[in-house]
């Protein structure tokens, strides 16, 4: 990655704060339920918080690298633990983060009934976090105008994931739903091939 900030810099940002969405919808879900303990503060204090405020105007251009990865940490710590403890409290809850998670895709999407296979594809991947890009966490394994096929190298997410004492599964599961959210207005479909292998098809 650039020493320099970039467009690289602000994709990744933009990235970030698509993500800290995702907390801030789960978040909003454990109020309605009434829990007996504040999530937001609970995340807070054992993570951190994701400040909004422009790149520019905050971070170290001394540490590029090194401060965006700290973000990065800092959001997927908050979405695993968020999720992880609002299934401790039932493990009905996952079929309504489900719906929340389709929903904040629909909501965040760019794309319109006549995007192109290659503008699919390209939002999901202006979308979804998947590490630095220095992490090459996904490998596009061929692209025809009607279906682009991608291959997940690495997962980037499990770490936290377990250091947290939650499932991978279900930040797939729930990755699943946002992605079709994010596809809902255009005519294109997402299947997962197999654990590892997706693809977009028209």
């Amino acid at each position: 990655m650039s020493a320099f900030l970039g467009p690289i810099h602000y994709w990744l940002y933009n990235k970030i704060k698509l993500q800290n969405n995702m907390v801030e919808a789960v978040i909003q879900f454990a109020k309605s339920k009434n829990l007996n303990y504040d999530l937001r503060s609970k995340l807070d204090n054992q993570y951190g918080t994701i400040d909004l405020r422009p790149l520019e105007e905050q971070i170290d251009t001394s540490n590029i690298h090194g401060w965006l990865q700290e973000c990065v940490s800092t959001v997927e710590y908050r979405l695993a633990d968020a999720v992880t403890t609002l299934l401790k409290e039932g493990s009905k809850n996952l079929e309504e983060l489900k719906e929340i998670f389709r929903t904040l895709g629909e909501k965040e999407s760019i794309l319109s009934k006549d995007a192109t296979i290659a503008e699919a594809y390209k939002s999901l991947n202006d979308t979804l976090l998947d590490g630095m890009p220095c992490d090459h966490a996904n490998l596009l394994v061929s692209q025809e105008d009607n279906e682009i096929i991608w291959k997940r190298n690495l997962c980037v997410h499990e770490n936290y994931w377990t250091e947290v004492g939650g499932d991978i599964k279900i930040y797939y599961i729930l990755r699943e739903e946002y992605i079709k959210g994010l596809l809902s207005h255009a005519d294109i479909t997402y299947e997962k091939l197999d654990e590892t292998i997706s693809r977009i098809v028209r």
